[in-house]
C-alpha cells in the first residue's frame, strides 16, 4: 500500500469529494429511494476495491458462493474499472482486492461477525484485535415447518407460477433486473418461493437499506426495555458539549430521517468500503436544518440511532450480542449477520447479510404486530409507529411515503391501506400487507441503474390471489 493512502482517503472524505460521481448512471438508482444523485457510483478505484473485497468476503464466507459467480453478479457494477480479480485467502478467511494503483483493501471474515473492511493503515497482523463475540445458535429443529424451521411441505399456489416466471425473466417489473429470490407468505405459510441459480434457502445477499428496518427494530426493542426514549434527545456522547445544537435531535427524528444533519448520498462510502469507523463518519456532521423540520434520507441517521443504543448499553459484548439475543435468533433468523466496522460498531444502515427466508420471518414478525410464537418481541404500538408517515413527510397520493425506517406503499395504485416495506438498493424488499395477511419478499442483485418495481409486483400478487 502506498504510504499516503490513509491520508488521501481522509483528506478526500473531509473535502466531501471522495467519489468521482457518475451522475447519469447514479440518478436512475437514486430516484428509487429519493437519494441524492451519485449515491450508487463506485468510480473511485480505492472505494471500488473495498466494495469488491467486502462483497466477495461476505458472499463467499458467509453465503458460500463461488468466486466466478460473485464476479459475474455482485461485482458487476465495478467491471468497467477493469480491476484485478479479488484474491480469497481461504486459510485466513480474508479477501484482498487491488485498486490498480498499488493499494490493497482487505476484508476479514469471522464466523459470528461477518466481514469487516480493514482501515488503510492496518497491517494484517492486527486481525486478532478485531471485535469478536461468541454467540452459539439456540437449539432448534431446522426441519420444523416454516417459520420455526426451514421445512416447507405445503404445496405452492399454482396461481402465482406465471408471476414468478415474469419476475425472474428480467423483462418484467423492471427491464434488466436480476432477481435472486422471491417468497410469498400468506396465512403464515409459504405459498410461493423461487431462487436464481447460486442463491437458495441458505444462500442470500446484502440487505442494503433493508438493514435500516432491522436496525429500527433493535431500537424499538430497546425502547420497550426502557433503555431509550423516542421523544427524548438521542444519547450521542459525542454531542454532549455545552451549546452543541445537535443535542436537540431526538431519537424519533433519527428514525424519521429528520435529524436536520448535513448528508449526501455518497458520504458513507468511506465507511462502507474504505475502512472508516462509524463514529467518525456519523457523529461529525453539522446541523443544517432544525431537527424534525425536514425529511432527508440519510444513512447517518440510522447509524446514529445505533450509536445511541451502544452508548446506553454501556457494554460492548452485550451490544455485539444484542441483535442476535433480542431479535434475530428469537425469530429464527439464523442465517443473518449484522456486520461491524473495526471498532465494533454495527454498520446497520446497509451492511447486513441475510436470506429471503429470514426476511420472510422478519416480515411475519411485523405482520403479527411484533409477536413471535406467543412472545412479544417488539413493544406494543411499534408496528403502528414505523408504518405511520413521518411528520416531516406527509403522505401524498400516488407517491411512496416514509415512516420510521420503513417505506410506505399504501398511497400507490393497487396497494391496500396500511402496506409498508423495507427497501434496499438493488431491490431488497420485505413488504407487509396487513389487510391481506400477506408478506412479499423480493431479493435481487439488479445491475446499476436498473429498478425493480415492487409495488407493481405486490399489486399483481394481491390481484392474482383475489381471483
Amino acid at each position: 500500500m502506498h504510504p499516503d493512502t490513509g491520508s488521501r482517503l481522509l483528506n478526500s472524505l473531509l473535502a466531501g469529494a471522495l467519489l468521482s460521481l457518475s451522475v447519469t448512471a447514479a440518478t436512475a438508482v437514486a430516484a428509487q429511494y429519493q437519494l441524492p444523485a451519485g449515491a450508487a457510483a463506485y468510480d473511485d478505484p480505492y472505494i471500488a476495491a473495498g466494495f469488491r473485497a467486502l462483497f466477495t468476503c461476505s458472499a463467499h464466507f458467509a453465503m458460500h458462493r463461488p468466486l466466478d459467480d460473485i464476479i459475474a453478479v455482485e461485482l458487476a457494477d465495478t467491471r468497467a474499472l477493469e480491476l484485478p480479480e479479488p484474491l480469497i485467502d481461504q486459510a485466513r478467511r480474508l479477501v484482498r482486492a487491488d485498486d490498480g494503483q498499488g493499494n490493497t483493501v482487505v476484508a476479514a471474515f469471522r464466523d459470528t461477525m461477518g466481514c469487516t473492511v480493514l482501515p488503510p493503515d492496518w497491517p494484517e497482523s492486527k486481525l486478532a484485535s478485531l471485535p469478536y463475540v461468541a454467540r452459539d445458535l439456540p437449539a432448534h429443529d431446522p426441519d420444523q415447518p416454516f417459520p420455526l424451521g426451514d421445512g416447507n411441505d405445503q404445496p405452492p399456489d399454482q396461481r402465482l407460477t406465471a408471476l414468478l416466471d415474469a419476475a425472474f425473466s428480467g423483462d418484467n417489473y423492471g427491464d434488466g433486473t436480476l432477481t435472486a429470490g422471491i417468497i410469498v407468505v400468506k396465512g403464515g405459510r409459504i405459498i410461493a418461493e423461487r431462487y436464481r441459480s447460486g442463491f437458495g434457502v441458505h444462500q442470500g445477499y446484502r440487505t442494503w437499506s433493508t438493514a435500516k428496518s432491522i436496525s429500527a427494530s433493535l431500537i424499538g426493542i430497546a425502547v420497550g426495555q426502557g433503555l431509550l426514549q423516542l421523544d427524548a434527545p438521542a444519547p450521542i456522547p459525542e454531542w454532549l458539549s455545552p451549546g452543541d445544537p445537535r443535542r436537540a435531535i431526538q431519537l424519533d427524528h433519527l428514525l424519521w430521517m429528520s435529524s436536520g444533519l448535513w448528508s449526501e448520498g455518497s458520504n458513507t462510502y468511506a465507511m462502507y468500503f474504505g475502512g472508516q469507523d462509524v463514529i467518525s463518519s456519523a457523529t461529525t456532521t453539522h446541523l443544517e436544518a432544525a431537527p424534525g423540520s425536514r425529511w432527508k434520507y440519510a444513512n447517518n441517521d440510522t447509524l446514529l440511532a445505533l450509536r445511541a443504543l451502544r452508548h446506553v448499553l454501556n457494554d460492548d459484548l452485550r451490544y455485539l450480542r444484542y441483535p442476535y439475543d433480542e431479535l434475530l435468533h428469537k425469530i429464527g433468523m439464523y442465517n443473518t449477520w449484522m456486520e461491524i466496522d473495526h471498532d465494533g460498531n454495527f454498520i446497520g444502515s446497509s451492511q447486513v447479510y441475510t436470506t429471503a427466508r429470514d426476511l420472510a420471518r422478519f416480515g411475519l414478525l411485523y405482520l403479527n404486530d411484533g409477536i413471535w410464537n406467543g412472545e412479544r418481541i417488539l413493544p406494543e404500538g411499534w408496528t403502528a409507529f414505523v408504518s405511520q408517515p413521518a411528520p416531516s413527510l406527509p403522505s401524498e397520493k400516488g407517491k411512496r411515503g416514509y415512516g420510521a425506517q420503513f417505506w410506505l406503499f399504501d398511497q400507490l395504485p393497487g396497494i391496500p391501506v396500511g402496506t409498508y416495506t423495507s427497501t434496499g438498493n438493488k431491490g431488497q424488499f420485505a413488504t407487509i400487507v396487513p389487510t391481506q395477511d400477506l408478506v412479499v419478499i423480493r431479493t435481487g442483485v439488479d445491475p446499476l441503474g436498473r429498478r425493480w418495481q415492487q409495488p407493481a409486483f405486490v399489486a399483481d400478487v394481491i390481484a392474482t390471489l383475489e381471483n
